[in-house]
């Protein structure tokens, strides 16, 4: 295992992001080909040092311990804006006014930039990861996944651009306040390239306008869209966790198994040397 960290140009924004990109053991021996899974909130994925709160999934860690019941596929994780509203507007691909309560430090506007930001992460982004990296290219082996307002730029990516996604992993999901978009989206989306859906949340998150109750609902709401959709049990994972709190410590826990689940079919699919 190995991770590397870049700049690249975010072009629709003009401004540099730092991404990193984490290969599997084995990787620099032989020619195989290796599915990807796009990451948003990039900074928290990998180690405590590349996150701005200090704390992350530690997924390099996890790996480190437990690789052979993980499945070889390269992670990158792209950092989040650095500020609160710039990260809801980068992962948001909808404009939307709110309500705001008293208790709130969320926007009243959010005038959504995440079209911007997807149509650069597969046309200029991806490419660059494919060129440089060894990848199974095609959106059949490649996954895009976020935790909270993550959760949506990805949902809505997996959703809106099969030729570069079919694999959609979102922890702690910010859907209540979005839903009404997301129908729309729903409505006009073709959904039968997806091949698995990990979603869930837990009973003690608390966003900067989504209380508790509702990200329970929100979650809830979410899955039963995909239902309804023609996924079940054989290739969408759903779950509710009990006591933790929105937090990468409360991610850390769920998000090795997300993993496994949108890739369970990977070992099966692939043979060293022979992709």
């Amino acid at each position: 295992m190995k991770i590397d960290t870049f700049k690249a140009k975010l072009t629709p924004f003009n401004r540099d992001v730092t991404f990193r990109v984490m290969v599997p053991n084995g990787y620099e021996e032989g020619g195989r080909l290796y599915p990807v899974l796009y990451m948003n909130d990039g900074q928290d994925v990998f180690r405590d040092e590349d996150s701005v709160s200090g704390h992350s999934i530690r997924y390099a860690q996890y790996y480190a311990d437990y690789a052979k019941f993980l499945p070889p596929v390269i992670i990158v994780g792209i950092d989040c804006p650095s500020t609160n509203k710039e990260r809801s507007r980068q992962y948001t691909p909808y404009t939307k006014h709110f309500e705001v309560p008293s208790w709130s430090s969320y926007e009243s506007e959010v005038a959504g930039t995440g079209r911007e930001y997807l149509e650069w992460l597969v046309h200029e982004f991806k490419p660059w990861i494919d060129e440089n990296y060894r990848t199974r290219k095609q959106g059949a082996y490649t996954g895009l996944g976020g935790f909270s307002s993550g959760a949506i730029v990805s949902t809505y990516g997996v959703m809106m651009y099969p030729e570069a996604f079919s694999r959609l992993l979102v922890i702690s999901g910010s859907f209540y306040i979005w839903m009404d978009c997301l129908d729309k989206t729903l409505e006009e989306a073709n959904l039968d390239h997806i091949k698995y859906i990990y979603m869930d949340v837990s009973t003690k998150e608390q966003g900067r306008i989504t209380t508790p109750k509702q990200f329970l609902e929100g979650a809830k709401m979410m899955y039963h869209r995909f239902l309804t959709c023609g996924f079940d049990e054989t290739n969408l994972k759903y779950q509710v966790v009990k006591g933790l709190s929105h937090t990468q410590g409360g991610w850390r826990l769920r998000f090795p198994d997300a993993v496994r689940w949108i890739f369970q079919d990977i070992e099966a699919a692939s043979t060293p040397g022979r992709f």
